[in-house]
Order: C-alpha cells, then sequence, then structure tokens
C-alpha cells in the first residue's frame, strides 16, 4: 500500500471508492444516454475523465485489499475491478467513437461517398491532377482542404507514412512549419494533419474572413456591365463560401 494510504482506516478508503464509484456511474449513465443530438464536447471532457477514474477505481480497490484491517477471504472488490473493466472499456469505444464523427463526417462531405468503397473511377485512366500548394493564406484553405482529403486524405490504398510524404510536399511556409519538427513516419501523419486542421479549419477565423471580403468589394464608379459581371460573381462567389462553411458547421454540430 502507497505511503500516502499506509495509515487511512478501511472505512475512509471504502468512502473514497464509493465517491470515484459515483462519478465513474455518472459517465457511464451519460454514455447509456448518448444520442445523435449529444455535442461533441460532452463527449470529449467525458473521455477525458473516465481514464482518469479507471485508474483512480483501480488503485482504491487495491488499497482496500492490502490494508491490514481487510478479510484475505473477500473477493468483493476483485469482482468489482472486474466490473469496471467491462464497463470501461465498453464506454470508452462509444465515447471515442462519438468524439470521431465530425471528422469522419466532414471528410465524408468532401469526399462526396465512403472512402472505404472502391470507386468506379479508379479504374478509369483520368488525367493526373496536380496537388495544390498551401502557404497558410486563409483564403486559399478550402479549396486545398477539399483537394488534398480527396486526392489522399481520404484513399485508403495509400499508406499513412505516403500521405505524410504528400502533406509536408504541399506545405510551405507558415503551414510548413507547423509539422517541421515531426519525423516522417506512419503515427506522425495524423499528427500532422490534425495540427494543420486545428489551425486552419476554424470556421468562426472563416467566416469572418469571408464577411470582410464582402465590405472589401470595389466600388462601381460608373455603369459598366463588365464591372458589374465581375462584383456580381465575387459576391456569388463570397455567398457560396459562406454556405459550405455552414454545411459544414451543420455536419460538426449534429
Amino acid at each position: 500500500m502507497p505511503p500516502t494510504t499506509r495509515n487511512t482506516s478501511l472505512k475512509a478508503l471504502q468512502t473514497k471508492l464509493r465517491a470515484l464509484e459515483g462519478m465513474f456511474n455518472d459517465i457511464c449513465r451519460f454514455i447509456d444516454l448518448m444520442g445523435d443530438d449529444t455535442a461533441t464536447s460532452e463527449a470529449t471532457v467525458r473521455l477525458e475523465k473516465l481514464d482518469e477514474l479507471w485508474e483512480q477505481l483501480n488503485e482504491a480497490t487495491m488499497d482496500i485489499e492490502m490494508h491490514e484491517d481487510y478479510l484475505d477471504d473477500d473477493d468483493t472488490y476483485s469482482t468489482k475491478r472486474s466490473e469496471y473493466g467491462d464497463r470501461y472499456y465498453k464506454g470508452k469505444s462509444l465515447l471515442l467513437e462519438k468524439v470521431k464523427e465530425p471528422e469522419e463526417k466532414l471528410n465524408l462531405s468532401v469526399c462526396g461517398r465512403d472512402p472505404n468503397q472502391q470507386s468506379t473511377y479508379d479504374h478509369v485512366r483520368l488525367p493526373q491532377i496536380r496537388l495544390q500548394t498551401f502557404d497558410g493564406n486563409i483564403d486559399e484553405w478550402l479549396s486545398f482542404r477539399d483537394l488534398y482529403i480527396s486526392l489522399i486524405h481520404c484513399k485508403t490504398d495509400i499508406p499513412e507514412v505516403e500521405k505524410f510524404h504528400y502533406l509536408k510536399g504541399c506545405l510551405v511556409g507558415e503551414a510548413r512549419s507547423l509539422i517541421d519538427s515531426l519525423a516522417m513516419t506512419r503515427a506522425n501523419y495524423q499528427i500532422a494533419w490534425d495540427a494543420v486542421m486545428k489551425r486552419y479549419n476554424d470556421s468562426k477565423m472563416l467566416k469572418r474572413r469571408q464577411v470582410q471580403a464582402l465590405f472589401d468589394l470595389p466600388n462601381v464608379a460608373k455603369e459598366s456591365v463588365v464591372e458589374l459581371q465581375s462584383l456580381l460573381e465575387a459576391f456569388e462567389s463570397i455567398l457560396q463560401t459562406l454556405d459550405q462553411l455552414i454545411l459544414i458547421i451543420k455536419i460538426c454540430c449534429c
């Protein structure tokens, strides 16, 4: 038994265990009631707490079993650990699925199909599409992101380390500096992609940029069909981008 619990009474240890069980049960009830309308952020905070509680419950039951006043022939707490384990692993898997849903939905919305399904177009010889580079210019982010996800990120037949090679090749300047320190390994690809997404896939920042672009549209000094047409096209392009951002927000929040 650790020094911190050596002089603690058995009753005090059992009281501590009951408190931990209460918090553990609260998370399990949340998981049981979790549905499509449950916010991802709620699942995320409970996922972080679940691991901590799992360790504390194991420590608490072992502290009790090792206490000098505990009866050796009582297997109550070993049974409890087994029950905690079943609920922990099942609950964590459900929370992980919930946390991953927004990114999967985003990828599917961009790809336009299930990434695990083989596309019939894979068997057609099409002209090669050049990957777009991205230097951190937020105005170019959406076009870069959608093309990269479609051509590289969603492809199940491309190894992760090769995806990392493509990603590094596409990024320059400020954007490249985000991942330069990461070694080009299979495990680091998802870390690198998550870092880029966290930095640039900010819906609030993207919306502010598009709204500002509306205010920056040039004034038409004189009646001109060409200038009016150019203004209308720029206006419609900004609205289309805002519509896309609103759709992404809805997908990530559902």
